[in-house]
């Protein structure tokens, strides 16, 4: 049975949010959007997703936090952390965590090939 790939993205920026949700429904990806990192673990207490991709600064739980708690929770999940801003200690940190990084602006040629770099099933046998 044929199943799209779950992703949650989460921004606080909504034109950044649903410019990205826009790009990845186009690449036929099941999307869930999140405005904030609270909403976010809301979502990742509910849903199985197999990508996150969460912007790294936001207020009250930003995305480092994200990080944390998503492969706390979900550690199979691929994760894409997004910003304009990136220091060389946050770089260092996100890769350490096995995280992938995406400067921002990006296009949706860089993400569809990050996404693709997963490897991320598609398809789950029926039982």
């Amino acid at each position: 049975m044929k199943t799209r790939v779950r992703i949650l993205a989460v921004d606080d920026d909504m034109d950044v949010l649903r410019n990205l949700a826009l790009m990845l429904s186009f690449e036929d990806y099941h999307v869930m959007t999140a405005s904030s990192g609270m909403e976010a673990v809301s979502l990742l207490q509910q849903y199985q997703f197999d990508a996150v991709i969460t912007d790294l600064r936001m207020p009250v739980i930003d995305g480092i936090e994200i990080v944390r708690r998503t492969q706390a929770m979900c550690p199979k999940t691929a994760i894409i952390v997004t910003s304009r801003y990136f220091d060389d200690k946050t770089i260092n940190w996100i890769h350490e965590k096995g995280v992938n990084s995406l400067q921002k602006p990006y296009n949706v040629h860089q993400l569809s090939a990050m996404l693709r770099s997963f490897n991320l099933g598609q398809y789950e046998e029926s039982v």
